[in-house]
C-alpha cells in the first residue's frame, strides 16, 4: 500500500496575492496573518517572501510561533494576538516581541522584566468591541492606561481590535468602528498616537478604507487564496495557495449488496469498484464528510462512500474505465472542487479545513 499524499504549496501565488493585497489596500499597512504554521502551508518557507516585501509587522497567536519566525530568520515585528503565560514573558523579551495587551498584571510583569533586561518593548492595546474575547473594555481603559504612564519600558505603539465577522451587519460594524475611535480618543487625551491602528480584514475593507484613523488591514485567509473575497473580484484577483493531493493506493470490485467501511454506511447497490485513498481524519480529513465528500481521479468528481477512516477513505470509480493504482487524486484542486466546498460539505468553513491539515501531510513546494 503506497502513501502519496502530500499538500502542494504555489508559492509564486502566495507572494502575488501578497503584493496584489499591499497594492489595493495602500496607504493603509497590510499586516499578514500567518499563525498556526501558515495556515498550514509552512511558515518557514514564506519567510523570505515577507522579508524582500519589506512587511515590517505580521500577526501570529502564540509566543512560540513569534520565536519560530525570528530563528527562520523574519527582520520585521512580531505581534502576539492572543494573551500569554506569565511564563512566557521572558521570552517576549529575550526575542522582543510585540504582546497584545489588556491584562493589567501581566504588563507590570512585562515593563519589570524589560527593565531587568535594558530593553523597551513596544505593545499593543487590545480593546474591547463586541466580540467578547480577551480585551480592554472602553470604561476601563483609562485606568489601564493610567497603569501604563508609570511603566518606563513599555511603548504603546498599537491598539486593534476584531469585527465579528458579520459584513452584511452595517449597523454592527459602525457600532465597532465607534468603539475603536472612542479609543482612540481616550489615547489621544493622554498623548499616546500608535503607529499601528487595525480591526479589519480584507472582506470588510470597503467599510473602512476612508477612516484615516485606520492605519493598517490584518489579512488572513484571503493571503492563501482559498476565502472568495465577496465584491472585490473585480478589484482584486487572489490566487489559490495550495492543493491537497494523494492518490489510488488500491482497487477492488465488491458485488451487489455489499458493504464497505465502518459501519457499514454504504451498501452497493450493485456491483461496484472502490479505490483506497490514504488520507483519513488523522491527516485533517473531516469524519463529517464520511458518505458525502467528494474527490477528482483523472479529471472527474468521484463520491467517497462509508466512513471516513483515520489513515484512509473509499471512492467509487465504477464509472472510471482507466483508473489504475498510483492514479493522482485532488483532494482540492480549486477548479472541480474548493476549499469551500469540502467546507460546506463538512459543516464548517474555509479555515478550518486548511489549517486543521495535520504535520504528517509532506508540503510540496512549487
Amino acid at each position: 500500500m503506497r502513501r502519496e499524499t502530500y499538500l502542494e504549496v504555489d508559492l509564486n501565488n502566495f507572494e502575488d496575492n501578497l503584493i496584489s493585497t499591499v497594492k489595493y489596500a495602500n496607504p493603509k499597512e497590510v499586516l499578514p496573518i500567518i499563525k498556526a504554521n501558515a495556515y498550514g502551508i509552512g511558515v518557514q518557507s514564506i519567510i523570505g517572501i515577507l522579508n524582500r516585501n519589506n512587511i515590517s509587522l505580521v500577526c501570529v497567536a502564540l509566543v512560540s510561533e513569534g520565536i519560530e519566525l525570528k530563528k527562520y530568520g523574519y527582520n520585521g515585528k512580531i505581534l502576539i494576538l492572543n494573551p500569554c503565560l506569565t511564563d512566557e514573558l521572558e521570552d517576549v523579551v529575550k526575542y522582543e516581541l510585540v504582546l497584545g495587551s489588556c491584562d493589567e498584571n501581566e504588563i507590570i510583569k512585562l515593563n519589570e522584566i524589560a527593565k531587568e533586561n535594558n530593553k523597551i518593548l513596544d505593545i499593543h492595546l487590545e480593546i474591547e468591541a463586541g466580540i467578547h474575547r480577551p480585551g480592554i473594555a472602553i470604561s476601563n481603559l483609562q485606568q489601564y492606561l493610567d497603569v501604563c504612564s508609570n511603566l518606563k519600558n513599555i511603548n504603546i505603539n498599537g491598539i486593534y481590535t476584531y469585527f465579528v465577522g458579520n459584513e452584511k451587519d452595517k449597523k454592527y460594524i459602525q457600532y465597532q468602528l465607534d468603539t475603536l475611535k472612542d479609543a482612540i480618543k481616550i489615547l489621544d487625551n493622554n498623548n499616546i498616537k500608535p503607529k499601528h491602528i487595525h480591526m479589519a480584514n480584507l472582506n470588510i475593507i470597503s467599510d473602512i478604507q476612508t477612516e484615516n484613523c485606520i492605519t493598517a488591514i490584518r489579512i488572513g485567509m484571503d493571503l492563501y487564496g482559498h476565502n472568495p473575497i465577496q465584491g472585490l473580484q473585480k478589484d482584486i484577483q487572489m490566487k489559490p495557495v495550495s492543493k491537497l493531493v494523494s492518490c489510488v493506493s488500491f482497487l477492488k470490485e465488491i458485488d451487489k449488496d455489499t458493504s464497505v467501511g465502518y459501519g457499514r454506511l454504504h451498501i452497493a447497490k450493485e456491483k461496484e469498484k472502490i479505490a483506497t485513498i490514504p488520507i483519513g481524519y488523522a491527516d485533517g480529513y473531516s469524519r463529517n464528510l464520511s458518505n458525502k465528500g467528494k474527490v477528482v481521479i483523472n479529471n472527474q468528481v468521484c463520491n467517497l462512500v462509508g466512513s471516513v477512516c483515520m489513515d484512509s477513505i473509499l471512492i467509487d470509480v465504477t464509472k472510471l474505465d482507466n483508473v489504475k493504482v498510483g492514479d493522482k487524486v485532488y483532494i482540492w484542486d480549486n477548479d472541480k472542487i474548493t476549499v469551500n466546498d469540502i467546507a460546506k460539505l463538512s459543516n464548517t468553513i474555509d479555515y478550518e479545513t486548511i489549517s486543521r491539515i495535520s504535520p504528517r501531510v509532506e508540503r510540496k513546494y512549487v
